[in-house]
Formats: structure tokens, C-alpha cells, sequence
């Protein structure tokens, strides 16, 4: 570009100049604004998030170790092996909710768990109940309530390991496809060369007539 076609800069208005200059600095600035307060709201949502995580574990510990003390403090019998069912059944629900939450953000295929786990969240919560008031004021029907409490155990040990299995078998299953690929291709390959082998072979050629016949 020549100087020549630059000359009309020189002919503008110096306040027109510095009006069009305090605006593209201030579209920066804008600009700068919107993005520094997108990455704030991610890192708000982000903490916001972790918050809430720190929060529910507090709680959870909280109330299993209040619930491991008044166990300790009850005297042998029906009463304590009920304290003692509660709190088996709080630390594994917990921990069932973390195994299937890291299990599904790793991609590892779980069926219908994570859609039965509300109620399987549920359950739990109603068996702890019973067992509370088991704790507090046993009843008649306390071995039936303690015999669900560990049937209720055994289901969630059951789904705790296929949850695990699960989590094993996801990086095998990402490498299945090549393996496959590579079995068929081998035996493809030796399907060929033995097709080969055993086809029957190309007729002879007649003999050339003689020359000058």
C-alpha cells in the first residue's frame, strides 16, 4: 500500500479519530469483561460444586459416627446389633453412590444400576429408620427387622461388585474391536491361501502346431 492511499487518515478530524479509537478500546474492554466473567462463572459452578460434594460427605460423616458412638454405648443384645446394622448400611449406600458415580464418569457400562439406584437410595433409608427406632425402643419383630437390614446388606455387596467388575472389564472393552479386527483378518488371510492350495489348477495349453503348417 502507498503513503498516498494512507494521506485521508491525515485529513480526519483529530476528535472524530480519538471518538472511533475510545471505542474500539472500549469494545475491548468489553470484550475482555464478558470473557473474564464466563470464566468466573465456570470456576463459581466448579467450586460451587465441590462445595456441595464436601458438604454431603461432612453429613455423612457426621451422622455415622454419631451413629458409631451410640452404638458402642448400648449394652450387648438386640439393641446394639441394630445401632451396628445402621451403620453398616449408611457407610455402604454412601460408598455405593461414590462407586457408581466414578464408574459412570469413567464410561464404564453399568445396565439399569444407575437408574435403580434412587430406589435402591430409598430402601436403604427406610431399613435405617426401622432400625433406629429398632435402637431406641426394640420391638417384637426385631429379628425380622435385623434379618432385612442383612438381606438388604447382601444386595448391596451384590451390586457393589458388579459395579467393580464393570470398572475392570471397561479397558479391555475398548481394546475388543481391534482384537476382533485382527482375528479376521488373520483368518481371512489363511482362508485365501488356502483356497488356493485346493483349487484345481488351469488347464494345459495345446501344443503349438509346427511351423510352416
Amino acid at each position: 500500500m502507498d503513503d498516498d492511499d494512507l494521506t485521508w487518515i491525515t485529513t480526519l478530524d483529530p476528535t472524530l479519530i480519538a471518538v472511533l479509537g475510545g471505542g474500539l478500546l472500549l469494545l475491548l474492554l468489553m470484550a475482555l469483561l464478558a470473557g473474564w466473567l464466563v470464566v468466573r462463572q465456570v470456576r463459581r459452578s466448579e467450586l460451587a460444586a465441590r462445595g456441595r460434594q464436601l458438604t454431603a460427605r461432612g453429613r455423612e460423616l457426621g451422622v455415622q459416627g454419631a451413629t458409631a458412638v451410640a452404638a458402642r454405648r448400648l449394652p450387648p443384645g438386640d439393641r446394639r446389633t441394630a445401632a451396628e446394622l445402621q451403620l453398616q448400611v449408611q457407610r455402604t449406600r454412601a460408598e455405593l453412590r461414590r462407586q457408581v458415580a466414578g464408574a459412570v464418569a469413567a464410561g464404564a457400562h453399568l445396565g439399569e444400576v444407575p437408574a435403580l439406584l434412587p430406589a435402591l437410595d430409598a430402601e436403604s433409608a427406610r431399613i435405617e429408620q426401622r432400625l433406629r427406632q429398632q435402637t431406641l425402643a426394640p420391638s417384637p419383630g426385631c429379628a425380622d427387622v435385623l434379618a432385612e437390614a442383612r438381606g438388604h446388606l447382601e444386595l448391596l455387596a451384590d451390586v457393589a461388585d458388579a459395579v467393580r467388575q464393570a470398572e475392570r472389564v471397561q479397558p479391555a472393552a475398548g481394546r475388543l474391536p481391534a482384537d476382533v479386527a485382527d482375528a479376521v483378518s488373520a483368518l481371512r488371510a489363511h482362508t485365501d491361501a488356502f483356497r488356493e492350495l485346493t483349487s484345481p489348477g488351469l488347464p494345459t495349453l495345446p501344443p503349438a502346431p509346427p511351423p510352416g503348417r
